[in-house]
């Protein structure tokens, strides 16, 4: 009875509170079917969330869904599950008009919304359908906050969502047809990561369901094992959750390798319609990795696209399709013949050669002035460059590569010598493929120097850098070095030459610095005053990108004097 009569109470409450904004009750609809494993009523935590209402622990009810997250917070190391109810509407979980960047917590590197440790909790939506009930963010890598903005991190077991939006618009527009009102806008244009949930822990569950974002979805990524049912979701690359099983599911892909790694059981898709918008090749992974796909519908923009598993598929990781069609037609991907790969060149790291010496080239790694907003340091164990085969982008391509971040290369011109007119040619083979050249925009450039002085770091040069303006392009700009400060030369131009196949022709000529930017039968050119001209010789290149797949492949150097 005392049971009945608690419960009475929160419905009152709720139903108070919903009336005075003219919404659609909350709890006047009999509860959704829950998920699996359900226990009864009465052996559970119910919490209930009322919005503009005043919080009531006793009655369980709470003003938002941060306060009713934080609260189930509190039953983490109870036995009993915890039920979240949440009616419809958009609900915030990190303030969307707040102009302050977000920034990760001491010793961490990626900012959050917000992070719980819950056990055995449910989130619920109350609506007809998942977009009825939106839990929501706007922030991403440089837009809104320094790192991957994630919206949510949970830590512990046991965690189920159903009939609900996981959505971080920051690079899509929020469209509420429910109340327009709560519509909003995307935060920019230019797609960068912009998380969901990351977790830590095992057994996570959602049934109807939708994920939306673009770069980095993370649905749940982290956990052990994760199920996913009569879902939704819209990303670019590096996305899904590697550990997923995905049943009767739905995707629509805006870019070739939706997952970066999987695990080392696979991601398993079965009885799923996955529709590309990628034009050419879509791949599923970005490294070689188990996947399943059983009974499952593609459907493409392209009507000559090729579907394949990774760029490069390793006999020993396991792929296996079954039943699939493509537009309708039968489809299947098979995997290479389990025989021994095929040699490659190993990549062979180069010694760092520290010393400034005249006639000689110094291979090390620098953090230079201007980035010091961004939190990396110089890595001085390993050597700074390697030379190897590029990946993704700038497979195929040969040639000198960073292995840490700061990577540089720098020629010290002869004391005796007098240097006038220089012409240096570089051929590039950036890993990105999309002509975004580098990880993120977290000051991450690469500078092409000539007329250079390494002992002051003083001289002219061509930058390539990412900004948060572009998602396929860079800037370039032609900047002056003086004392390794360094100035712009003339207004930075967007670039979408900074791909495989790009040739830089840097020349100083008098008192005039030109670069010539070419990638196949495309040209762009920059010209600048030198407003200092000097007789140094030297050749100066500093990357302070991202590594590995955010690298470049610096393929050819040629230089000449008059």
């Amino acid at each position: 009875m005392q049971r009945n009569l608690f419960m009475t109470a929160v419905l009152i409450l709720c139903f108070a509170a919903i009336s005075a904004r003219s919404e659609v009750a909350c709890i006047s609809h009999s509860l959704p079917p829950t998920m699996s494993n359900r226990v009864e009523a009465s052996s559970e935590h119910h919490l209930y969330v009322v919005p503009n209402a005043a919080s009531n622990e006793a009655l369980g009810v709470f003003a938002t869904v941060s306060d009713a997250l934080r609260q189930a917070e509190a039953f983490a190391d109870d036995s009993l599950w915890t039920t979240i109810h949440i009616p419809p509407g958009v609900y915030w979980l990190d303030d969307p008009d707040d102009p302050a960047i977000r920034k990760p917590a001491p010793g961490e590197h990626t900012p959050f919304g917000l992070k719980v440790r819950l056990n055995r909790t449910r989130l619920i939506g109350m609506g007809d359908s998942p977009e009825n009930v939106v839990l929501a963010c706007n922030r991403g890598q440089t837009q809104g906050a320094d790192g991957n903005f994630t919206m949510l991190h949970i830590t512990g077991d046991d965690i189920q969502a159903e009939n609900l939006t996981f959505g971080n618009y920051c690079n899509v527009d929020l469209d509420y047809e429910r109340d327009p009102q709560q519509s909003r806008p995307r935060r920019a244009d230019a797609i960068v990561q912009a998380q969901l949930v990351i977790c830590n822990g095992d057994r996570y569950e959602a049934r109807r369901c939708r994920f939306i974002s673009r770069l980095n979805l993370c649905p749940f990524a982290g956990a052990r094992h994760a199920l996913f049912v009569d879902c939704y979701f819209e990303c670019t690359d590096d996305a899904l959750c590697g550990t997923g099983t995905y049943r009767h599911c739905r995707f629509t892909f805006f870019s070739s390798k939706p997952f970066y790694a999987t695990s080392p059981q696979g991601a398993v898709f079965d009885d799923c319609d996955i529709h590309s918008k990628v034009h050419g090749v879509q791949y599923l992974t970005k490294v070689s990795d188990p996947v399943t796909m059983r009974n499952c519908r593609w459907t493409s923009d392209d009507p000559n696209l090729t579907i394949e598993w990774t760029r490069k598929p390793n006999p020993k990781k396991r792929c296996l399709m079954e039943n699939c069609t493509l537009n309708g037609k039968p489809l299947d991907v098979p995997m290479p013949p389990d025989v021994p790969m095929p040699v490659t060149t190993p990549t062979l790291p180069m010694m760092n050669q520290l010393a400034l010496t005249a006639g000689r080239w110094t291979l090390d790694a620098y953090k230079p002035a201007d980035t010091a907003d961004y939190e990396w340091g110089v890595d001085t164990t390993r050597p700074a460059w390697c030379y190897g085969e590029g990946v993704d982008g700038a497979e195929g391509c040969y040639g000198m590569i960073q292995s840490v971040r700061g990577a540089r290369m720098m020629y010290t011109g002869k004391a005796d010598e007098h240097y006038d007119n220089q012409t240096l040619t570089v051929a590039l083979a950036p890993c990105k493929s999309a002509g975004q050249g580098f990880g993120s925009a977290t000051g991450q450039y690469l500078d092409i120097c000539i007329k250079f002085d390494t002992q002051t770091l003083t001289g002219y040069g061509l930058r390539f850098i990412r900004t948060p303006a572009y998602d396929k392009a860079v800037e370039v700009s032609l900047v002056d070095y003086s004392a390794g400060t360094i100035t712009p030369l003339c207004t930075p131009a967007k670039c979408v030459l900074f791909r495989k196949g790009c040739r830089v022709t840097l020349s100083a000529r008098g008192s005039v610095l030109t670069a010539l930017i070419e990638n196949g039968d495309q040209q762009q050119q920059l010209t600048a005053t030198i407003p200092h001209p000097n007789s140094f010789g030297g050749i100066h290149i500093q990357h302070t990108g991202s590594t590995g797949a955010s690298a470049t492949v610096i393929q050819s150097l040629n230089c000449t004097y008059e």
